[in-house]
């Protein structure tokens, strides 16, 4: 399957005119689960799910732990992860301070096997699915054509916050 895109309007706030502009947007078709994935692994690897839970768990705690420390953690061709922080600039040093830091976050840099994936992985416009409405009036209203605006299909969806 291929990564799908839908053009969009946009106004963006460097255009000093204004000028809305269209771009592409990438349409997710879903989300894998913890629980899907942990069961995916644990039938590729032959071990209980449940042992694919414990070493994530215990992956994903000693992760924290190095990365609390200030350092990169590398997992092999998965990537690396790397604490780093965006902050306000000053005129002057002596204004930087810790208070100038406005947000901390975890980069992630991919492995070479998600580097080849994306280079690979096809891209193909996402095509709205016309429905055909027999008999009477839809009770949608308007022209049947989608809603820029937005109505709530999952192109609308927002990404779930991975660190909830």
């Amino acid at each position: 399957m291929a990564l799908e895109y839908v053009v969009t309007k946009r106004v963006f706030g460097f255009d000093k005119d204004k000028n809305e502009k269209y771009v592409a947007r990438s349409v997710r078709s879903g989300q894998v689960s913890f629980e899907k994935m942990s069961r995916k692994v644990s039938q590729l690897c032959g071990v209980h799910r449940k042992v694919v839970d414990l070493v994530v768990s215990g992956l994903v705690d000693m992760m924290a732990e190095d990365i609390d420390d200030g350092k990169s953690v590398q997992l092999g061709e998965f990537g690396i992860f790397s604490p780093t922080i965006r902050a306000k600039s000053a005129d002057d040093e002596k204004e930087v301070s810790a208070k100038s830091i406005v947000q901390r976050k975890i980069l992630f840099y991919p492995g070479k096997i998600f580097k080849t994936t994306l280079e690979d992985m096809s891209i193909t416009r996402h095509e709205e699915v016309e429905t055909d409405y027999t008999g009477g009036s839809s009770t949608g209203g308007g022209s049947g054509k989608p809603n820029p605006g937005g109505d709530g299909g999952k192109d609308d969806e927002e990404a779930p916050d991975p660190t909830v």
